[in-house]
């Protein structure tokens, strides 16, 4: 039975923001933040077991003598780590809750019941070992671009790369977008979008395959890559000759810190910044071709 591990920690009110991102970036599942007492907050963090917490506790440590050096009263105190079972829903009902993505989409969980208003959008995604429950910035960054080149008009297809929970693949059929394709080399990946697909009815309108961006063919209206900036290094030359004329690539996974050094990547590609989103320490991009 697949297990978590839980770790705990309590820092202060203006630096806990930094911290649950920071977390979410190492790869935690979820981050659920408790205020305690007098500006003190105790935050939980959930791991798939197989993680090494070693090393994420090092880069946390790391990043925690940046914060408290930067942040006047910020401190981070390490309470404790738990193991867990994964099949104790009350666990993912503290971490996980509705959430709304853009001007239109609403992302569920499968314990909570939302009903469209207007022309909502609403997705329910499953808590799994895949990335993408909408909770996280990056994730909420890439689907209101989505919403925004979809409402400019003539979007006909999507590739999705490192599409994880296939929350942005599912988000842009469900949006207008006809022709979509989603890829992950991690084979758990593409097993949760395929289940997610189908609890939201489109998984035989959405193409999923476990693989590298090399085996896909043709050209797509928007190219989205939720992904870390190494990756993001390797794939760009791909990404330009999949990109359609007047396309839009959409990079985002990025903090704020590594901004410039991610911008130089793609306009030393031969991409052209079209348009730039910021929510919390997270940015996201919109390129285009010249």
């Amino acid at each position: 039975m697949y297990k978590l591990s839980k770790i705990r920690f309590r820092t202060s009110e203006n630096s806990v923001a930094l911290f649950s991102d920071f977390l979410l970036g190492l790869g935690s599942l979820g981050v659920s933040e408790d205020v305690k007492e007098d500006g003190v907050y105790e935050i939980s963090s959930y791991f798939p077991m197989e993680t090494d917490l070693s090393s994420v506790m090092r880069s946390l440590g790391d990043y925690a003598e940046f914060v408290e050096d930067s942040v006047t009263g910020a401190k981070l105190v390490t309470l404790g780590v738990e193991h867990i079972d994964r099949s104790s829903w009350e666990v993912w009902k503290t971490v996980l809750t509705k959430v709304r993505a853009g001007e239109k989409v609403v992302i569920v969980p499968p314990w909570e019941k939302h009903t469209p208003e207007g022309d909502e959008v609403v997705i329910e995604i499953n808590p799994s070992l895949a990335f993408g429950t909408g909770h996280h910035e990056t994730t909420r960054l890439c689907i209101a671009f989505i919403e925004d080149i979809v409402k400019a008009g003539n979007v006909k297809s999507m590739l999705d790369v490192g599409c994880g929970s296939a929350i942005l693949s599912i988000s842009a059929y469900k949006l207008g977008v006809e022709n979509v394709t989603g890829f992950d080399t991690d084979p758990i990946a593409i097993s949760e979008s395929r289940k997610n697909a189908e609890r939201n009815s489109v998984l035989d309108k959405i193409k999923f395959f476990c693989g590298f961006i090399q085996s896909v063919r043709g050209v797509y209206d928007i190219i989205v890559a939720n992904v870390y900036l190494e990756p993001i290094y390797h794939m760009r030359g791909e990404f330009k000759s999949r990109l359609a004329p007047g396309g839009t690539l959409i990079i985002s996974g990025i903090p704020c810190r590594r901004r410039d050094e991610a911008l130089r990547c793609l306009v030393d590609a031969g991409f052209r910044l079209h348009k730039e989103m910021i929510e919390g320490e997270w940015v996201a991009f919109g390129f285009r071709l010249d």
